[in-house]
């Protein structure tokens, strides 16, 4: 869900905002605002997530991320609330994505952690092609607003039920094991 969301996101948010009635100066550099969000959401999200854990987290960016995609769908008057949101938006879809990465680590010991990311990363891949995929199709029907924006809030919303379905990280989560050899 999360690449689904960075992928789809980082090649049709212009779209998605002319679809919306932004000028097109405005809908390209709301992509480089969603990408700014991004860069800082990763070091806040890194941040809080040491001090708080990954799991409850990730699952409140993902939350966030859907409600302020579900909001962006709304038309908005205020260039500078228009930024605001897109930034917000850059900081919580992005770095639940990569959340998602530092949670693995946590839940498998370290013999499989390399597989496991592997598979991670594969699966993740899926919706890397599948986000733009969508979103194309949807801009080509003429339907990517506000059909867009709630497909993403969507695909957010599943990626909290799909986080909040994992099981608790072992306590020790922290200690590495001694890999195989």
């Amino acid at each position: 869900m999360g690449l689904l969301l960075v992928y789809g996101l980082n090649t049709w948010l212009p779209q998605l905002m002319r679809g919306a009635g932004y000028p097109i100066s405005t809908s390209v550099g709301l992509l480089l605002v969603l990408n700014i969000g991004a860069v800082l959401g990763l070091v806040l999200a890194g941040m809080i997530a040491d001090r708080r854990g990954i799991p409850p987290i990730v699952r409140l960016w993902f939350g966030a991320g859907a409600v302020l995609l579900a909001v962006l769908s709304l038309r908005i008057g205020s260039s500078v609330l228009l930024n605001a949101l897109v930034l917000l938006t850059g900081v919580f879809v992005f770095s639940a994505q990569v959340l998602i990465f530092g949670y693995v680590t946590q839940a498998f010991p370290a013999r499989a952690r390399g597989t496991a990311l592997g598979l991670t990363s594969a699966v993740g891949r899926l919706g890397s092609i599948v986000g733009p995929f969508i979103t194309g199709a949807l801009v080509t029907a003429g339907v990517a607003n506000p059909w867009g924006f709630w497909f993403f809030a969507v695909v957010a919303a599943l990626g909290l039920g799909a986080v909040s379905l994992l099981r608790r990280l072992p306590a020790d989560s922290t200690a590495d094991a001694p890999a195989l050899r």
